[in-house]
């Protein structure tokens, strides 16, 4: 429980920070998951080729399945989220600021930790439209390796 409503406000953006690292560690899974099914998916599609010409369905399958491959790969590449900050930053911050007691060191950390918040969403709401891409694609792929 707070004892202030400035160490609330700090618990409060703190659980935003972590609740967006969990949010990008389930979008990377999400990814794999993707990537696994597409691939296994183009797999199958090349034993069902393998010694006959590819046709056109078979073609446009494989290249849905490069283009999905491609936007999970995406979204598992390391991206730039702040999600955990250096006591010796705010410690530094504090001190530009005259914080003199742990009430006014939780304003600054939550100042600080604020744009924060907002880079963080942004990135992720790029891997998370990257992530619709990939299923988008993985299901013209299956629907491809289908009528192929």
């Amino acid at each position: 429980m707070a004892d202030s409503i400035e160490q609330l406000s700090f618990e409060l953006t703190a659980g935003a920070l972590s609740e967006q690292e969990r949010a990008a560690s389930s979008l990377k899974v999400s990814a794999g998951t993707i990537l696994g099914a597409a691939s296994i998916t183009v797999s199958l599609l090349a034993a069902r080729v393998v010694g006959r010409s590819p046709r056109t369905w078979a073609v446009l399958a494989v290249i849905s399945y490069g283009l999905c491959f491609a936007s999970a790969i995406w979204v598992l590449l390391p991206c730039e989220l702040v999600t955990s900050f250096s006591g010796a930053k705010l410690m530094a911050d504090g001190d530009s600021d005259r914080a003199n007691d742990v009430v006014e060191g939780y304003r600054v950390a939550s100042i600080w930790i604020k744009p924060w918040l907002g880079r963080n969403r942004r990135t992720l709401d790029r891997m998370s439209d990257w992530l619709t891409i990939s299923c988008l694609l993985l299901a013209v792929e299956v629907g491809l390796c289908a009528i192929a």
